[in-house]
């Protein structure tokens, strides 16, 4: 009787407390499946022109979730794909639209923001209806275009086939 009293007192007491709640926003969340297979397919797609590399993905805060290293690829590749992927994450764009900035009025100072900010292309953000989940960077290709477009390639086939 005790105990159930108590618990009908906790309830009440407690009650305001549920009916003030605030709904937190649900978003998506780039898990590390997601991030291997978006990796795989970059890689796949860039070995058809017998190109290796490296390839990072990073979450919405550019937080490492998957790394591949290509074999034979240099050492840079592991930090370089990194960088690559954080830059398109925390500035929402790929990488390859800010190579330019530092000629661009107003923006000579964005190479120097902080250390993991690179601005070479082959960072590409990763968005799933609208928001930013993450970002793929890769390195190690000898012409960073085809980094950029094997990518796109790895993003595209995973994220159309979650749709």
């Amino acid at each position: 009787m005790k105990i159930t009293a108590l618990s009908l007192s906790i309830a009440i007491a407690l009650s305001p407390l549920a009916s003030s709640a605030v709904e937190l926003p649900k978003r998506p969340v780039l898990t590390a499946a997601v991030a291997e297979a978006i990796t795989k397919a970059a890689i796949a797609e860039c070995a058809k022109s017998e190109t290796v590399v490296s390839v990072s993905v990073v979450n919405d805060q550019g937080r490492l979730v998957y790394f591949q290293r290509g074999d034979g690829t240099g050492a840079n590749t592991i930090h370089t794909s990194f960088r690559k992927a954080y830059t398109s994450a925390s500035l929402k764009i790929p990488t390859s639209v800010l190579n330019q900035a530092p000629e661009a009025e107003g923006y000579s100072q964005l190479g120097k923001m902080e250390d993991d900010i690179l601005l070479l292309t082959g960072g590409l953000p990763i968005f799933h209806d609208g928001a930013l989940i993450g970002a793929i960077g890769l390195s190690g290709a000898p012409d960073p275009n085809i980094e950029e477009g094997c990518g796109e390639v790895g993003i595209k086939q995973v994220m159309d086939a979650g749709e």
